[in-house]
């Protein structure tokens, strides 16, 4: 391959060419004359075979040229003309044509050669004469249904044009030629053959012969002014008999139906051997047309052509086809949609038309050409500098198809392509390719004529035709004969060859030969080396796909080019090309017009490929497109422009269609270039694009474009990318997306960045439905391809909970925990989270380590946690359904060794939390050490509490009980809970209270009895020294109530929340009567006289029947009014009397079960009888 260009080396080079075909160098500087004076030499004809160029000039020579390969290997290169020979064919008279043809018959290595009207034969390759030369105006006529066929056993046909007739003759490779048939048509010029059936035309006509049948169709004039072509047109005619000369028939007659004299020489040979100057007329046979409904023979006249039915061919050719533009020319109703040339004269029943006598004839020349297996294509004109028509005939001589048209009337007509059936056309046929027609016209510019060659579709409707007209690009022509790209001085020729070429187009493998992107110079040595062993592998793939074939030849001057067709990729680009510049620009600077590429993206919007080539142009096409407009996204946000909606969803959907491998799309954006991540390898795309990228890195500086997320950058063009990134993260894992793990590292990094750099404004919390954050949230909660970057990048941007999600997701399970874990201790330590999500940390910790395996992690972290919270911390050790449990015992020890401030609230957690009565004593020293902590170092503390007695002694009943009262007035210390706490574990009445060490407690509250009244009074009753307590109940509290309590419940739990008591809990009415008497007492040694009147008297009526009058009388002050007592000694009496008549009734209630028992016994004594007893 030729050696690699640089960006603005490709930047310079001729522009593109988008039209259907490009010229490539056959040869130049060819010397067409012997002495090398080639002034007034000119090429006439051109052909070209198995590696051997021939070329005929206007100096009646023939020069062979050997072809051989370019001296550089590079088989896009010219080949190397090497001349062979140069011969001049034998005539007889000199006519100024020079060399009028050259057919070369390959399988019979025979070369015809037609040199001012006398055909000379040659052998093929070296151009030996091998047979005697022979005069005629014309030779060809060699099958076209037979180019497939290689076989030459049989010969080869060919037409000889004679003066007065056409002659048939075979040719052999080893044996004299032999004639066939002779058809009357004289003055033949040229004719194309299908089997069967020969397009021939004359100076004046043209005509569809049936050379088996020797019948004639005549077709139309070739110039509508022609005065000797008045009357053609109409029936077939019968052309068997011998006639001196051809002349077109002026009167209709009727095809014979059955020719007498059938010919089989097509068939099975020849029956003799004629030489040269010997051709015979053959015989005629006679084969069934296969046109329903009836039988026909040759050419009987079909309907179409009948002149009962249509008088003229122009309005047959109307009335079979009224949907086309009409192809012939009409006087009364012309075509709007093209200017015909003025109708041929027509024959009517009263008179002749003559043509107008303002335009002089000037013969023309007759064009046949057949696009398909079933047409011919003609062209008619009225002089050569007037726009010419094409007419398109199928082999019944009817119009088939709408005609076309040329600026002028065309010096030479070539057609290419088998042409799309779109009418018929299911799918793409892999086969079809599109039928083109190329003629080279000219036009008059002042006093110069100028040559051009016209390209135009043959197998479309009219209108569509219009559209796809174009001129063939000169460029390439080298010399001052090239005018405006498009024009010529000197006369082109233009012809197909006998067999097509193929031809290299470097462009091809320049735009889809897959190179690596240069976005990172510090790795190019290594990116070279592995580039160099790819492209060594991949050559031989796109050196496939740059072949061309092709068979036509254009020639100005002394230069040769082939003509191919320009492929997909190579016109597509080109337009893209033009549109990659704006018309101001230098035209090497980038920068897209967006509606040209828009266009040419809407061109093949839904086209279905037909080959290889296609599919993989296609493919090239989109993706340069997108990248494109995506340039042109960013020049115009690094210019500070809002961009339309519609534009931007243009450009993502033109990337998600070319799916271009994002880390192309990543490298063209500040910021986020620097997530493209490459392997050994390096980022692998089209030859095309990324020339294309690097031009534009080389021409944009993309660190000083701005990058503000809250400007153009952020709403241009990260909200595009990121939609493009996710398409491309849900298609990872499809059979038909690239499994480089570099593409989604890529992906992944930067989608990433993109979701962090626009939840920069998102405010602090957890994240809302179908927010910024919200995705963030579910990209970090699968799995993401960067695990490193994705660290860093949380990192830099301060997103630790994120940072936490993520490790949850993507770490390996050994470690997954222990980073999330230590995550979240950075995050509840203090270091900044700007997201602010991790809301109720602790909690969060807590649950999480009640989910992992790991101990030494949920030691590790309960401990901390622990010493952070403890209340919470402790769960962690107590939690039955954690998936990691511990012994109390062994928890109680990790917490005194990590945290020992915990373990009181893991005690209270196991004891009031999970009801774990077994640890009240080890709860109760901890209370008692805070309590008496506090109390020894706080005589605040202590002042409190007595504040408190006081305060509650003041109070008027009714009043609530103490408890509730400190309860209700509680301070926020944590010692003043410990002792509420204290306070329910001694007073309440579970069995494992029981146990604690009663005096070891006394002792230790002894030096505060004043202060730590309430627990006094429930160690005094659990030592049963309630007198004691029911004194300190009364005068150290003054908690009435509280007292009564005392002595309804026996003192077992007179701080445990009110509720249920169970019945053996409750004392004895004797016990109940003993601690009464002792309230009693005590309420007697009230100092307030009137608190002691009222609170005995209140106890006395209420609970009276706990009393024994004769007591309470004997303790009761003299001086006290009988009032006070009235209500205990109105119900003492009351019961006194009660307890009378109770007796009174129990003794005749006895009574009368005495009297009961002694009637029963007699009755039964009655019964039994006496016993006699015998004494001895």
């Amino acid at each position: 391959m030729a050696e690699e260009q640089s960006p603005v080396q490709l930047a310079a080079l001729a522009p593109p060419q988008d039209g259907a075909y490009v010229l490539r160098k056959l040869a130049s500087g060819l010397q067409l004359s012997a002495d090398g004076q080639d002034a007034d030499v000119r090429i006439t004809c051109v052909e070209v075979w198995n590696g051997n160029l021939y070329v005929g000039t206007s100096a009646a020579e023939i020069i062979h040229f050997v072809l051989l390969p370019p001296e550089s290997n590079d088989p896009s290169e010219e080949p190397t003309a090497i001349q062979a020979s140069r011969l001049q064919p034998t005539f007889t008279q000199a006519s100024g044509d020079g060399v009028q043809q050259i057919l070369l018959l390959p399988k019979v290595s025979k070369a015809c050669v037609l040199c001012n009207n006398t055909l000379s034969f040659y052998s093929l390759p070296e151009l030996s004469p091998v047979f005697n030369t022979l005069t005629c105006s014309w030779v060809g006529g060699v099958d076209l249904n037979l180019e497939g066929d290689d076989s030459g056993d049989d010969g080869v046909v060919v037409m000889i044009g004679l003066k007065s007739r056409i002659r048939l003759v075979r040719i052999f490779q080893d044996s004299n030629p032999r004639s066939l048939k002779t058809i009357e048509y004289g003055g033949c010029l040229i004719s194309v053959r299908r089997g069967t059936f020969s397009c021939a035309a004359d100076s004046h006509s043209y005509a569809l012969l049936d050379v088996e049948h020797q019948q004639k169709i005549g077709l139309f004039p070739i110039s509508s002014l022609d005065p000797n072509a008045s009357d053609v047109g109409g029936a077939a005619e019968d052309i068997t008999t011998t006639a001196p000369s051809h002349t077109p028939s002026r009167s209709v007659s009727s095809a014979s139906t059955h020719p007498t004299r059938p010919l089989q020489e097509e068939q099975r040979g020849h029956s003799r051997s004629t030489s040269l100057g010997m051709f015979a007329p053959a015989g005629s046979a006679r084969t069934e047309s296969p046109r329903p409904p009836r039988q026909r023979y040759g050419f009987d006249v079909p309907e179409s052509l009948s002149r009962t039915m249509s008088p003229t061919p122009s309005r047959s050719r109307e009335r079979d086809h009224p949907e086309r533009t009409s192809s012939l020319p009409r006087t009364s109703t012309p075509s709007p949609e093209k200017p015909l040339p003025p109708p041929p004269p027509q024959e009517t029943t009263e008179e002749q038309e003559v043509p107008s006598q303002s335009q002089s004839f000037i013969p023309l020349k007759p064009h046949v050409a057949s696009p398909s297996p079933n047409e011919f294509l003609l062209t008619v004109g009225t002089t050569p500098s007037e726009p010419g028509v094409g007419m398109f005939v199928n082999l019944d001589g009817d119009v088939c198809r709408g005609s076309i048209q040329f600026s002028s009337y065309p010096d030479a007509v070539v057609v290419d392509g088998s042409g799309i059936d779109m009418s018929t056309s299911l799918g793409p046929d892999m086969d079809a390719e599109e039928g083109y027609v190329l003629a080279v016209v000219q036009h008059q510019e002042e006093i110069q004529t100028k040559y051009r060659v016209e390209i135009q579709r043959w197998d479309v409707d009219a209108g569509e035709g219009e559209a796809t007209k174009e001129w063939l690009d000169l460029n390439p022509i080298s010399g001052s004969a090239i005018n405006d790209g498009e024009k010529a001085t000197i006369p082109l020729g233009i012809r197909s060859v006998v067999e097509p070429s193929d031809l290299i187009l470097p462009e091809i493998t320049e735009k889809l030969l897959v190179k690596q992107l240069n976005v990172s110079p510090s790795n190019q040595a290594a990116l070279h080396q592995e580039e160099a062993k790819r492209k060594k592998e991949d050559l031989e793939f796109t050196e496939r796909l740059s072949k061309l074939r092709t068979q036509i030849v254009l020639w100005a001057g002394n230069q040769i080019w082939w003509a191919a067709r320009n492929p997909l990729v190579t016109r597509l680009d080109a337009r893209l090309q033009q549109a990659q510049s704006t018309p101001t620009g230098d035209g090497i600077r980038i920068h897209p017009i967006r509606q040209d590429v828009e266009r040419v993206l809407g061109d093949i919007r839904g086209q279905e490929y037909r080959n290889e080539s296609e599919y993989l142009s296609l493919i090239y096409i989109r993706q340069k497109a997108s990248i494109l407009l995506f340039m042109e996204l960013i020049l115009r946000s690094s210019t500070n422009i809002i961009i339309f909606e519609n534009e931007k969803r243009v450009t993502e959907q033109a990337l998600v269609e070319g799916e271009v491998d994002p880390r192309v799309v990543l490298c063209l954006l500040p910021i986020l270039n620097r997530e493209v991540v490459q392997g050994p390898e390096g980022i692998q795309i089209s030859g095309g694009i990324a020339t294309l990228v690097e031009q534009f890195l080389q021409q944009n500086d993309l660190s000083a474009m701005p990058a503000s997320i809250n400007g153009p950058f952020g709403d241009n063009l990260l909200q595009l990318v990121k939609r493009y990134l996710q398409f491309w993260k849900r298609r990872k894992g499809m059979a038909s997306v690239t499994n480089d793990p570099y593409v989604f590292q890529s992906v992944d990094a930067a989608l990433l960045h993109i979701l962090l750099l626009l939840d920069l404004d998102s405010p602090n919390g957890p994240a809302n439905a179908g927010s910024i954050r919200a995705e963030l949230n579910e990209f970090v909660d699968n799995e993401v391809e960067c695990f490193d970057r994705a660290v860093g990048m949380l990192e830099h941007f301060k997103r630790l909970y994120i940072l936490s999600r993520f490790y949850q997701k993507n770490s390996k399970a050994s470690v997954k925990a222990s980073k999330v874990l230590a995550t979240w201790r950075r995050i509840l330590e203090g270091e900044p989270d700007e997201g602010g999500e991790f809301i109720d940390g602790e909690l969060e910790l807590r649950k999480y380590l009640s989910r992992i395996r790991d101990q030494s992690l949920v030691e590790e972290y309960g401990a901390w946690l622990a010493n952070r919270n403890p209340k919470l911390g402790v769960q962690i050790f107590a939690d039955d359904n954690s998936r990691v449990k511990f012994e109390p015992t062994r928890a109680v020890a990790l917490l005194k060794e990590k945290a020992p401030g915990a373990v009181k609230d893991y005690l209270e957690y196991l004891v009031f939390g999970k009801k774990h009565t077994q640890y009240v004593n080890e709860l109760i020293a901890f209370y008692l050490d805070i309590v008496v902590a506090e109390l020894e170092s706080s005589p605040d503390s202590r002042e409190i509490l007595l504040q408190t007695y006081e305060t509650y002694r003041i109070l008027h009943p009714p009043k609530p009980t103490y408890r509730q009262f400190i309860t209700d007035n509680a301070v926020d210390a944590e010692w003043w809970t410990s002792r509420l706490r204290l306070l329910q574990l001694l007073g309440s009445n579970q069995p494992a209270t029981a146990s604690y060490n009663v005096p070891s407690i006394l002792s230790r509250l002894e030096p505060y009895e004043q202060e730590l009244v309430p627990e006094m009074i429930i160690l005094n009753g659990r030592q049963g020294r309630h007198q004691e307590a029911i004194r300190l109940l009364t005068h150290g509290l003054g908690d009435y109530d509280t007292a009564i309590n005392y002595c309804l419940l026996g003192g077992s739990s007179i701080f445990r929340p009110s509720g249920y008591v169970p019945q053996e809990e409750i004392p004895s009415r004797e016990e109940q009567a003993r601690l009464f008497n002792y309230l009693l007492q005590e309420f007697l040694r009230l100092e307030d006289l009137a608190q002691r009147i009222e609170r005995t008297g209140e106890l006395l009526e209420r609970f009276g029947g706990w009393f024994d009058v004769a007591e309470v009388l004997e303790r009761i002050p003299n001086d006290w009014s009988v009032d006070i007592l009235s209500g205990f000694l109105i119900q003492a009496l009351r019961g006194l009397v009660r307890e009378k008549s109770e007796t009174t009734v129990a003794k005749a209630l006895s009574g009368s079960q005495n009297l009961q028992l002694a009637a029963k016994l007699v009755d039964k004594m009655e019964e039994l009888g006496p016993t006699i007893e015998r004494v001895k």
